[in-house]
């Protein structure tokens, strides 16, 4: 694309080995226009993974028009107004058909998604500096057919997940039916006094906080026996790494009740961070692949189809499996036990 050679960010020491480097969209973080883009950025969540991905693509696309980010901001700027609250102004049409060839670079390269993030991130850039940039939109690929794991599988993606933490969200995914976002959302005060109690299974009431939808009637869920046992597992390591690394005088949070139920492990953002819908993503992608599923047809509620699969298949009457996947249904008694009995 553009300047052609694509540059390898890999640098060696005098002894040939690969050593760390600072990233290189690091010279683009001087620019105002960034500034006030990263600034935005960071009100959303999961922007500590959102942010070096946005960064490098934006500094793919100075490498490919030779501009600098405040060069491009100066060159779309307009005085022509948009009738919205934002007070945005249209971006000159240079600036458009330079980014239209830059996606267009990539769709003929079968790069679809790709040009789709593209899209997205640099139109997030020129909005966040007043600039509305009206691009073509990118359909996404028809839908691939959809794997829904069976009880077997799920299970074989547990013990493949690599890790307690990632053992846990598999299982409490599959036996609560919870989605990636509701999952990540909870805190370990909503579970903490009944895994210190032995409870089996743990009731959660799901609200729209949490569930993130306005309209969300709030619903119990639960967690399993094998879920209650990874988690408790997971818990207990975790604040066996806490205790260690305060040993160690490293700044690290205590564990508390206010504390992501389901944290980074200080891989890409600091130890205890509340970890982002993407990385749940992946750990279920990977869990998948491990297990020897297809990973393309994993998707993001594939566990909590399995969940109402599971549920389909029991014993249960039916009102009781559909207040068990979120259905509020007047009056019901909750059996908890069959919860822990048939999934």
């Amino acid at each position: 694309m553009g300047n052609g050679m694509v540059k390898d960010w890999r640098k060696r020491s005098e002894r040939g080995y690969f050593i760390s480097t600072p990233p290189e969209y690091k010279v683009l973080l001087k620019d105002e226009s960034v500034k006030k883009w990263i600034s935005n950025l960071k009100k959303k969540a999961g922007w500590r993974t959102t942010v070096p991905s946005f960064l490098r693509t934006l500094y793919k696309f100075t490498e490919y028009s030779s501009k600098s980010p405040n060069e491009l901001i100066a060159i779309a700027s307009t005085t022509k107004k948009l009738a919205q609250p934002e007070e945005l102004t249209y971006a000159t049409p240079v600036i458009t058909e330079l980014t239209q060839s830059f996606l267009n670079e990539l769709l003929s390269s079968d790069k679809r998604e790709s040009a789709r993030h593209v899209r997205t991130c640099l139109m997030s850039f020129f909005k966040a500096n007043g600039i509305s940039l009206e691009l073509k939109n990118i359909p996404r690929v028809t839908k691939k057919e959809e794997i829904i794991p069976s009880k077997e599988q799920v299970y074989a993606m547990a013990d493949y997940a690599g890790s307690l933490r990632n053992r846990a969200i598999i299982l409490c995914m599959y036996q609560s039916g919870l989605g990636i976002t509701a999952l990540r959302n909870l805190d370990y005060g909503y579970v903490k006094k009944q895994l210190e109690k032995n409870r089996i299974p743990i009731r959660i009431r799901i609200t729209s906080r949490i569930n993130k939808r306005a309209s969300q009637v709030p619903f119990y869920t639960f967690f399993g026996a094998e879920a209650c046992d990874s988690l408790k597992a997971y818990i207990n390591e975790r604040k066996r790494k806490i205790r260690k690394m305060r040993e160690k005088e490293a700044n690290v949070r205590e564990l508390t009740a206010n504390s992501p139920l389901f944290a980074s492990e200080g891989k890409n953002v600091p130890f205890g961070d509340r970890m982002a819908v993407s990385s749940i993503w992946r750990v279920v992608k990977d869990s998948a692949e491990r297990a020897k599923l297809e990973k393309e047809k994993v998707k993001p509620n594939s566990l909590t189809k399995a969940f109402e699969a599971e549920l389909n298949r029991s014993l249960m009457d039916e009102e009781t499996k559909k207040y068990l996947m979120g259905s509020p249904i007047p009056g019901i008694e909750l059996m908890s036990t069959k919860l822990n009995k048939n999934i």
